[in-house]
């Protein structure tokens, strides 16, 4: 008996955890427009409501990305590092915004990832939190509120209340889910391949911003609508955000 477990032990092999070469890389790709014009910092632009206003600031957290086989099953992405929340800053308009991931290879129906974060994490110490979370404290954290800014937009305009508007969406119920594709279809729109790059390009619309589900113009005229920290205003921009993106393509690339 000492002999034969002896043998089953030594025969029992460990498969060893996939390293970066067994992965496939995906490039999802943030292009910022204005409705069918690129998207410029500082630019005079008129809303759905017929208001002038200019844009100085745009970023948001993309947390929890998924790519669906189209059965129960899906693989997560994350960066190099392991990384898995990413800041998306439209600084450098009209330049697009992309996120690296590291993707177990596959022929993908669907792919899903939300503007947020998980609970856990929007209500973690924010003075020992890792990049990007410890870089985005300064305009991205509420200190009054204990919990982390999702979605940042400012500007001014002409028709602007007082000059300005801040839309600063947070709160856990307003993280904002996203999905493309469709699992139950026969086509792949996401084919990732060992060692190659496949390129996932998104249209952010922020005109799409300023349109309400009803078809009406989000006005910036008054001080509770330009001027948006929670409340009933943070929950109608937050389902307007969800109108926001649109997938563009996707290939390999190399």
């Amino acid at each position: 008996m000492i002999v034969l477990l002896g043998a089953c032990k030594k025969d029992t092999e460990v498969t060893p955890a996939p390293g970066a070469q067994d992965y496939g890389k995906v490039e999802l790709v943030f292009q910022p427009y204005a409705g069918n014009d690129p998207l410029l910092m500082d630019t005079l632009y008129i809303s759905a409501a017929g208001e002038q206003f200019r844009l100085t600031k745009l970023k948001f957290f993309v947390s929890d990305i998924g790519f669906a086989l189209g059965n129960s099953s899906e693989a997560t992405g994350a960066d190099s590092a392991g990384n898995a929340i990413f800041l998306v800053d439209f600084a450098s308009l009209p330049n697009s915004e992309s996120i690296k991931l590291n993707v177990q290879p596959g022929n993908y129906k669907g792919l899903r990832f939300n503007i947020g974060l998980p609970r856990e994490i929007n209500h973690a110490d924010p003075t020992i939190a890792q990049p990007p979370l410890s870089l985005a404290q300064s305009d991205m954290y509420w200190s009054w509120n204990s919990g982390y800014i999702f979605f940042l937009a400012e500007g001014n305009g002409p028709d602007v209340y007082d000059n300005q508007f801040h839309f600063g969406i947070g709160d856990d119920k307003r993280i904002m889910p996203f999905s493309f594709g469709n699992v139950l279809s026969a086509q792949t729109p996401f084919s990732i391949e060992k060692g190659k790059t496949t390129r996932v390009v998104l249209k952010f619309d922020f005109q799409k911003l300023l349109v309400n589900g009803d078809g009406s113009g989000y006005s910036l005229a008054t001080l509770a609508s330009s001027n948006v920290h929670g409340g009933h205003y943070a929950d109608l921009l937050s389902a307007n955000v969800s109108n926001t993106l649109e997938l563009v393509s996707s290939e390999v690339i190399d």
